[in-house]
């Protein structure tokens, strides 16, 4: 791989190989290390991704309500058919 780790550590682990453990763990933990790095960065996009489809979700729901409460408010406009700014009841009963 060209990092040189085993010229470094096969003449120790040779020369004592109860040193073997400690090459080993300090592998594990290294690879283990950087796993969790990629993982953590991947679940921190998918977590932004998230919340901005949410935010789009929210704004489209704003924008239906918005629609929604015109769309009564003409409906009751023509209701009112002295423009009083008030609906009576004979005028709800002729619609």
């Amino acid at each position: 791989a060209g990092d040189s780790w085993g010229a470094c550590a096969i003449p120790i682990i040779e020369d004592s190989p109860w040193t073997y453990g400690i090459f080993a763990g300090a592998l594990v933990t290294v690879q283990l290390g950087f796993t969790n790095l990629v993982l953590a960065i991947i679940v921190d996009k998918a977590a932004e991704a998230r919340e901005g489809s949410k935010e789009e979700q929210r704004a489209q729901r704003v924008k239906q309500q918005y629609e929604s409460f015109e769309m009564w408010r003409g409906a009751m406009k023509e209701l009112d058919a002295d423009e009083s700014g008030s609906i009576s009841e004979q005028e709800l009963m002729e619609g």
